[in-house]
């Protein structure tokens, strides 16, 4: 995660540097570390008592062993506040709250708001704890820079979080768009293979159409060059038919009674 949002040592300083969070800071907040630590299990109880008095979060959290889970990391974050410390370690430790929270679907102005919650509570423990007001005023301020700090890596989290998955569904579209594009430019290829088949087809196609002059006798048929051609030749030339040929039944009988009478005719001549 760290290689991923480019953390260095020089952008940890240049961050804290931008909050005004110095050294002078760190060593207040850990001074104040053994007593939060004496306090830290009301402060944890308070946070989560005033947590679930929210539907919306307390539907977030869920069951009582979610809850005793929280309280745990709860209590090394706010442990974590007042180490003095804001090392890779610690920055890598925001960056995975900022991750979890975005999985479970803490929205951000849910997040901000626990934050001023807890804010609230600790201050008033060290408001408890420090008598000297000058101290506590600048112990207050450190507490300040560091949830800001704290705040900055958690979004940083959190954006970071949206945009791989942006990126990661764009990827997806762009795919798909590409594989789409793919299937288009098959089916356009098939379409005017098929469009192509369909004209050699019809330029193939030959019909016979208007007024044809035929013979009334012969039944020969004048082509456009005016010479006269069998009826078969004809329709052959001018379509894609076959002639076989038969007889019909009245021909048949036509033709049998005319072999017949040249048969008869032949017998009534032989010589006796």
């Amino acid at each position: 995660m760290l290689a991923q949002m480019q953390i260095t040592d020089e952008e940890i300083a240049r961050r804290k540097e931008l909050l005004r969070l110095s050294n002078e800071d760190a060593a207040l907040l850990l001074d104040c570390r053994e007593l939060i630590e004496q306090e830290i299990e009301s402060i944890v109880a308070e946070f989560y008592r005033l947590q679930t008095a929210d539907e919306e979060i307390a539907r977030l959290i869920g069951d009582d062993d979610t809850l005793r889970r929280l309280h745990a990391s709860q209590r090394r974050y706010v442990l974590d506040l007042f180490s003095g410390c804001t090392d890779m370690q610690y920055v890598n430790n925001r960056f995975q709250i900022g991750l979890v929270h975005k999985r479970i679907g803490v929205d951000p102005r849910l997040y901000l708001s626990a934050v001023k919650t807890l804010k609230d509570i600790l201050l008033k423990a060290l408001a408890r704890r420090i008598s000297d007001a000058g101290l506590l005023a600048a112990t207050c301020q450190a507490l300040d820079k560091q949830l800001y700090f704290d705040v900055t890596l958690i979004f940083d989290a959190y954006t970071h979080s949206l945009l791989s998955e942006v990126k990661t569904e764009k990827d997806r579209v762009e795919h798909y768009a590409a594989t789409l594009e793919l299937q288009v430019a098959e089916r356009t290829r098939q379409l005017e293979e098929k469009v192509c088949q369909l004209e050699n087809a019809l330029a193939t196609v030959k019909r016979l159409e208007g007024v044809i002059p035929i013979c009334g006798v012969c039944k020969k048929i004048r082509d456009d060059k005016e010479s006269w051609q069998q009826l078969e030749q004809y329709i052959s030339d001018h379509s894609e038919a076959l002639f076989s040929h038969g007889l019909c039944p009245d021909c048949y009988e036509k033709e049998m009674i005319t072999l017949r009478a040249m048969k008869e005719a032949r017998l009534n001549n032989k010589p006796a």
